[in-house]
């Protein structure tokens, strides 16, 4: 699968296999935690919903656009069973449908987004409606020019027509395949915004395959970030027939009708951070450790929802120990100041000179800060899958994280990958004494980017 970025951020990938379905996940960088997207290998038959009532008009048929081509594509061979154990019980039909006979669909009412597909450089309702004049220049992306016509092209042949319309919705990836074809699955990732998302995914469901993914905080957890708006988990845990979570024990979670597949979207693609820290292996290292903090609000001091998702507040009393004359650490807070650069969320008197602050970053400028660290430091709890993790590791750049996170726990193998901590009071003053001096002798013990290499990245992802 592979989900596509939705942000201005740049798009990573992921795979992974549903019973002979391979998939590339498109992930975004650190700083737009909540933006990615989709691949599966073939469309799957979406299966009807049994616990949820639905009030809104129903589809009188199913249909596509394309009267030759079948939406509703299968993959029923029988060659990897290493992914969802029951892969089977997702596809309650393991037949693939024959071509429907062109018919018109029905859209959900609500649906007000009106440019469905992209032409390259822009969007329109349809593919004949890109060239608006100006020929084969004015067709690309998801549309090609054939026999003098803007027509839709191999990646998007097989998609119901309001696949784009919908997928333009926070909650909502689109999902391709191996050969970059769109195809009739969309990842939630993140709890419905409003009830209008909601009677999208009820309008759709049995004519497109919806399932779960945790990436975006607790979900599909209910929410402990007191910012957040309240959902009961039991709702979101019970929707979907299959999810990709981040959880130690989804068993205590999931109901048995659900397969689970223990994947991250950050377990994938990560030949960018890769590429980029060989580039520059031999550069000087100018700081002991670096910290994501998110996108803070510096008005208020980095309290609010990204603060309780970074944990910022305990970052700060880790600080005071990191810059005590002790540890003597210096590092980089990113995206603690504001766009002007003039006001910077407090840390404390010992940091000052210490430590730099920046304001929101783009992702090249990120993964410049990144490589000039000999650690990354992960104080989070909330946190589903932190990409800055297996960034940080395909640079070969060690991680000090809290063992209490969410996601990303999988990544941490001490003395290895990195050190753990558990809380102030126990071993962080131990973890941290581990990594400073590891990191700053002349033997560095860890080696993260070969852990990477032999576990993670789309290829060896995709075979598991």
């Amino acid at each position: 699968m592979r989900f596509a970025s939705k942000s201005k951020a740049s798009a990573s990938t992921l795979r992974l296999s549903l019973q002979g379905v391979v998939a590339f996940l498109f992930t975004n960088s650190p700083e737009e935690e909540h933006h990615h997207h989709i691949r599966a290998n073939d469309a799957i038959d979406a299966p009807r919903s049994n616990g949820h009532s639905n009030n809104i008009p129903r589809k009188e048929e199913v249909v596509q656009s394309h009267a030759d081509e079948n939406w509703h594509l299968l993959n029923t061979k029988e060659e990897d069973n290493r992914g969802v154990e029951k892969a089977n019980d997702i596809v309650p039909n393991p037949n693939v449908l024959s071509p429907p006979n062109p018919k018109q669909f029905q859209s959900y009412p609500g649906l007000t987004e009106d440019q469905s597909v992209s032409c390259g450089a822009h969007k329109a309702r349809s593919c004949d409606q890109c060239p608006q004049g100006n020929g084969a220049s004015w067709c690309n992306d998801h549309c090609e020019w054939r026999d003098d016509q803007c027509v839709p092209s191999s990646k998007v042949k097989n998609l119901h027509p309001d696949y784009f319309r919908i997928t333009q919705r926070y909650a909502f990836s689109p999902v391709q395949n191996q050969n970059q074809q769109y195809v009739n699955i969309i990842m939630v990732r993140s709890p419905f915004r409003g009830k209008d998302d909601e009677d999208v995914y009820k309008f759709y469901k049995d004519d497109i395959l919806f399932l779960g993914i945790s990436s975006f905080e607790d979900f599909p957890l209910t929410p402990t970030n007191p910012y957040s708006a309240k959902y009961d988990g039991e709702y979101y845990l019970n929707m979907f027939p299959g999810f990709l979570h981040m959880m130690r024990d989804p068993n205590k979670y999931f109901p048995p009708k659900v397969e689970t597949l223990f994947m991250s979207q950050s377990d994938f693609f990560l030949d960018e951070p890769q590429e980029f820290g060989q580039k520059h292996a031999d550069d000087e290292k100018v700081y002991d450790f670096v910290y994501h903090a998110g996108d803070q609000v510096v008005e208020k001091d980095c309290t609010g929802w990204a603060g309780f998702n970074k944990n910022f507040s305990f970052a700060r009393e880790a600080l005071e120990v990191m810059c005590s004359p002790e540890f003597n650490v210096t590092g980089v807070i990113l995206n603690t100041k504001n766009k002007a650069g003039t006001k910077a969320c407090t840390i404390p008197a010992a940091c000052h000179g210490k430590i730099v602050q920046t304001s929101f970053l783009d992702h090249s400028k990120f993964f410049g800060y990144l490589v000039k660290a000999r650690w990354a430091f992960l104080p989070q709890i909330c946190d589903a899958s932190p990409r800055v993790s297996t960034n940080a590791l395909s640079m070969d750049i060690p991680l000090l994280m809290n063992r209490n996170i969410m996601g990303g726990w999988k990544y941490l193998v001490p003395g290895e990958t990195g050190e753990f901590f558990h809380d102030m009071n126990t071993d962080f003053k131990d973890s941290l004494r581990r990594i400073v001096d590891n990191t700053r002798g002349e033997h560095n013990p860890y080696k993260p980017l070969e852990f990477v290499k032999n576990n993670y990245g789309s290829v060896k992802t995709g075979k598991k």
